[in-house]
């Protein structure tokens, strides 16, 4: 397959300010021609001053040329935010950015580079790579995150070196057919470890995680649960991990083209 261009999907639930930031930042760092759409992914519990703060981003990105849609969220938890992005995407690409700059929109020129030369690849942020890390990051979660990772690698046996952040720019047919089962944060495991099972390559790229400086809505036992879809999907066969009426040799077929 060929890049044309990346759906960002931007899920919303309390963001101002750092939504509009967001949005700058990727209008001032990217070619318009690369970012097919914004789609801000809202649902009932988005806050109004949210909703504001997305109007002002939309004015913006729409000057710049690129459109800037809402999408209602039928599904619950920030899962069910980035799959309807997933499923809105009208990109031969998504990305699903945090507008908390958690997931550093500041390397989406590099990703997208990378992502021209193999649109049939993932492209992953790391913090763990040369370059990248952690700001604003609780310490204990810092251990717990190195010592998943290691497991993982060995787990899978693939020299993934960041296996739990969210940042992936992927083709969109690929992220619109996986059976996501997790509806919470542990979703970001099914987006490195279905598509690795698949056979889909993987390039990494060092980026810095941001935490804002608010409570987070993953706490640390919230973590825990990311092994559940590890060792869910290890052995699994390839159909289950599929939506019905997709199989693995039609779904390669569509990317590797």
């Amino acid at each position: 397959m060929k890049f044309e261009s990346v759906s960002i999907i931007l899920p919303t639930l309390t963001e101002t300010d750092s939504f509009i930031e967001t949005v700058e930042l990727i209008l001032e760092t990217n070619q318009s021609a690369d970012i097919r759409e914004f789609i801000a992914v809202v649902c009932e519990k988005t806050k109004k001053e949210s909703l504001e703060s997305i109007e002002k981003g939309r004015q913006k990105a729409e000057k710049a040329g690129i459109p800037l849609r809402i999408v209602w969220q039928e599904r619950p938890f920030f899962g069910g935010a980035i799959i309807a992005g997933f499923q809105a995407a009208e990109g031969s690409h998504v990305c699903m950015v945090t507008p908390d700059m958690d997931t550093a929109p500041d390397i989406l020129p590099e990703m997208i580079r990378m992502a021209k030369e193999h649109p049939d690849a993932v492209v992953s942020g790391s913090r763990w790579l040369k370059g990248g890390g952690f700001v604003n990051y609780n310490r204990v979660k810092l251990v717990w995150n190195w010592c998943s990772q290691q497991f993982l690698r060995l787990f899978y046996l693939a020299p993934m070196t960041d296996w739990t952040w969210g940042n992936h720019l992927a083709p969109a047919v690929l992220y619109r057919s996986i059976n996501y089962r997790e509806l919470k944060h542990p979703i970001n495991i099914e987006k490195v470890v279905i598509p690795l099972r698949l056979g889909i390559r993987f390039y990494e790229v060092p980026g810095v995680c941001r935490m804002a400086d608010k409570p987070t809505v993953n706490p640390f036992w919230a973590n825990l649960l990311y092994l559940r879809p590890a060792f869910r999907w290890r052995f699994a066969s390839k159909k289950k991990m599929l939506a019905d009426g997709v199989t693995p040799e039609e779904l390669l077929k569509k990317i590797n083209n």
